[in-house]
């Protein structure tokens, strides 16, 4: 952050970061694509510089069919996440239907589970349900990981990046990884917005491993920052050592001569 006189400028937001790159679907495959438009922002007229024409590396990761549904049904206001899902069958691509969640044990009229354990008994391997659109292992465990809140989130349009990780994964330890109003996982050129990566910068291998690559990577800007501190401190130290101090017999005879 740079620091005006008064206060720091304000975080860059979602929207500052990506709202310039054209819309994408999941399992697109294009690694080059034309912008849609001109840079919105200060930030994106900076990762733009010198690269005003293509787009490149602005695809995501392939998702399960189940997954991608999933994603699809996950609302675009902000701080939705898994728990907005609905309770509801679908068809699927291969023309089968996902399956309702039961929840077949009541601990009161208003709160039910999908396993005996809510009850204090032992979990019950025959209790797992398979093929929901609601995620079984999610309403299991919720009570016991803080209701796992901000897995299969979406990011918010004037929210900010969190830790850019090396595998977008809904059901991650990062869990908000869904684009605003897209439905897929944010993709390889996003992160790297998200870590200060001018456009031009080309990343290698495959969609994994670009992923990777940006998320061990340490952000650009941070490392200008990081330098520019170092080279004030080196400069400050050279012009610390010019002024050589005087050892006491010389401080004796540059004040006798004085007298």
């Amino acid at each position: 952050c740079e620091w005006t006189d008064s206060a720091p400028y304000r975080t860059i937001t979602v929207r500052d970061a990506i709202s310039d790159l054209p819309s994408i679907k999941n399992r697109s495959s294009k690694t080059e694509l034309p912008y849609d438009c001109d840079p919105e922002t200060h930030y994106q007229r900076m990762l733009r510089c010198d690269n005003n024409v293509l787009v490149r590396d602005h695809v995501s990761k392939e998702m399960s069919a189940l997954v991608e549904a999933r994603i699809s049904h996950i609302p675009t206001y902000p701080g939705a996440d898994w728990r907005d899902l609905p309770n509801i069958r679908i068809s699927m691509p291969d023309n089968t239907q996902t399956y309702l969640l039961r929840y077949p044990y009541r601990v009161n009229k208003t709160r039910g589970g999908v396993c005996q354990c809510i009850l204090g008994k032992p979990c019950d391997p025959s209790d797992r349900q398979i093929y929901t659109l609601i995620p079984w292992c999610l309403a299991h465990t919720a009570d016991r990981h803080n209701h796992w809140a901000g897995l299969y989130g979406r990011l918010e349009w004037f929210g900010y990046f969190g830790t850019t990780i090396t595998n977008p994964e809904p059901m991650g330890k990062q869990g908000r990884v869904l684009h605003p109003n897209q439905h897929r996982v944010v993709s390889v050129r996003e992160c790297a917005r998200s870590q200060g990566f001018p456009d031009k910068f080309r990343f290698c291998g495959n969609i994994l491993d670009k992923y990777r690559q940006i998320g061990n990577a340490v952000p650009p800007p941070l490392g200008v920052a990081i330098g520019k501190e170092i080279i004030k401190a080196q400069r400050k130290n050279i012009d610390n050592q010019r002024v050589v101090p005087m050892d006491a017999e010389t401080t004796s005879c540059f004040t006798n001569g004085l007298s």
